[in-house]
């Protein structure tokens, strides 16, 4: 997988995210105005007002943000004082930097000093004036890097919205720790997560007083979800910050499709394969000689630019979305599943691998194509599943080879006792359509007859 900037604040954050089951962000965003002339006291009574509400809620934020306007009454000390009181709380600080190249490593350069642990910049000044802060955030022991790439208020619907997806691929090209996407909006995190991949940090602010629902941006895909106002303004700050950690919390670990979304990506994988003849009707005579009404050949879809885009596409939405599979590489099993697997490695920036089905007769006769290291968790990839025994091959090679395999993931599940192969070994199948949906999807799009329909799940039902 590609190293992301800032790994130990991103491990700071999960850290705080086990021990105090939350995945909220508070900004304190105070802004309370200091005029030139404001004496010491008044500065030192707002750094202690932004310290003690630090305090209340220490225990149910993954992290502290502190905006510019706060900064700006009491200065970048307030770093340090915070760090002294909550020493264990990350710090972000929410500058929106926007400048050129040197102006901006000047900014991340004070920043970093300061005890911000991570910085907040803006994707729209381009790589070269973002280089500025990532030299500093390597030079300052690796700080985070979160890029502003959408936001929640209503008019980044003018400009910024828009661009997203130029500067969600920026994003992966400047290898950042994380981006901004907007709570507010939780289809618009739905699609960044599936353009990032599942490396990258998503933090969705725009939740509570601006109107977006605690959760809902970590079930589209978000990791952490902003929350300001309505924890700092509450009567009790650290109990409002509590009811957020669960919220949240519980949003990510019930993460899954939604019956209607679940419906969608069905219909979505039976339309796409029967438009590119993957899969036809009639009377077919199987490898093993036994007789089907329908036939399946999904190596057919890399001929199809589009169409193999758009089941990438699916892939990732399901990896990023729903799924809750740890993974560190991606393999795939000949012939079709190395097709897919390359194309979803690429997506989400992971390492790919392949399985020959026989071991090289010269060099190194490895069956397990690729970098893999003992202990790496890899994700099975292949087109569809019928008995499971290619699967298992492939398992069997890379646990040999010092793997570990957990999960195997297809287009399609053939119903015919691949899953319950695969479990014995302590394997779970996933897929993105079973074929009774699937006949039932095209039934429903008029694509196949009911006479067909019925005839078709008949045989599914009993194939002997």
């Amino acid at each position: 997988m590609v190293k992301l900037i800032g790994q130990t604040f991103i491990q700071e954050l999960e850290k705080r995210v086990k021990a105090h089951h939350t995945r909220v962000i508070h900004a304190l965003d105070l802004a309370n105005t200091l005029p030139p002339n404001a004496p010491d006291s008044k500065r030192k009574a707002l750094i202690e007002q932004a310290c003690h509400l630090a305090t209340a809620v220490a225990p149910h934020v993954v992290a502290i943000k502190l905006n510019y306007p706060l900064v700006l009454a009491v200065g970048l000390e307030i770093a340090h004082q915070m760090k002294l009181i909550v020493p264990e709380i990350p710090l972000i600080a929410d500058f929106k930097v926007a400048d050129i190249d040197n102006t901006n490593a000047w900014i991340a350069r004070h920043t970093f000093a300061a005890g911000f642990d991570a910085i907040i910049v803006q994707g729209f000044i381009g790589s070269d004036a973002i280089q500025g802060v990532v030299q500093e955030a390597k030079k300052a022991d690796d700080r985070g890097i979160i890029l502003v790439v959408d936001m929640s208020h209503p008019g980044s619907a003018q400009f910024i919205h828009p661009e997203t997806p130029r500067l969600v691929d920026l994003a992966k090209q400047m290898q950042v720790t994380g981006v901004i996407a907007p709570g507010t909006r939780p289809a618009h995190v739905r699609a960044i997560r599936n353009q990032i991949g599942t490396a990258p940090l998503i933090l969705a602010p725009g939740v509570g007083a601006q109107g977006g629902k605690p959760g809902s941006a970590i079930a589209a895909g978000a990791n952490y979800e902003i929350i300001g106002r309505s924890i700092y303004t509450a009567k009790n700050p650290a109990m409002t910050a509590k009811e957020f950690a669960f919220q949240t919390f519980a949003a990510k670990s019930q993460l899954k499709p939604l019956p209607e979304e679940e419906a969608e990506l069905v219909r979505a994988v039976a339309v796409l394969l029967h438009s590119v003849g993957a899969i036809q009707f009639g009377d077919f005579t199987l490898a093993s000689g036994k007789k089907s009404p329908y036939y399946i050949d999904l190596r057919v879809i890399p001929s199809f630019p589009m169409e193999f885009k758009a089941l990438t596409d699916l892939f990732t939405q399901w990896i990023t979305g729903y799924s809750k599979i740890q993974f560190t590489r991606i393999a795939g099993v000949p012939t079709a599943g190395i097709s897919f697997a390359t194309a979803l490695g690429n997506r989400l920036n992971m390492p790919v691998l392949y399985i020959r089905k026989h071991p090289k007769k010269y060099g190194r006769q490895k069956r397990v194509e690729g970098i893999l290291e003992k202990g790496d968790q890899v994700l099975v990839i292949d087109d569809l599943i019928t008995d499971g025994g290619s699967k298992l091959e492939a398992v069997e090679a890379l646990r040999e080879a010092g793997a570990k395999v957990t999960d195997v993931l297809v287009v399609v599940d053939r119903e015919q006792g691949g899953a319950e192969q695969l479990k014995k070994e302590k394997i779970t199948l996933h897929t993105l359509a079973s074929i009774s949906p699937i006949i039932k999807a095209l039934e429903r799009e008029k694509r196949l007859s009911a006479a067909d329909a019925k005839r078709i799940l008949a045989y599914i039902a009993n194939p002997d």
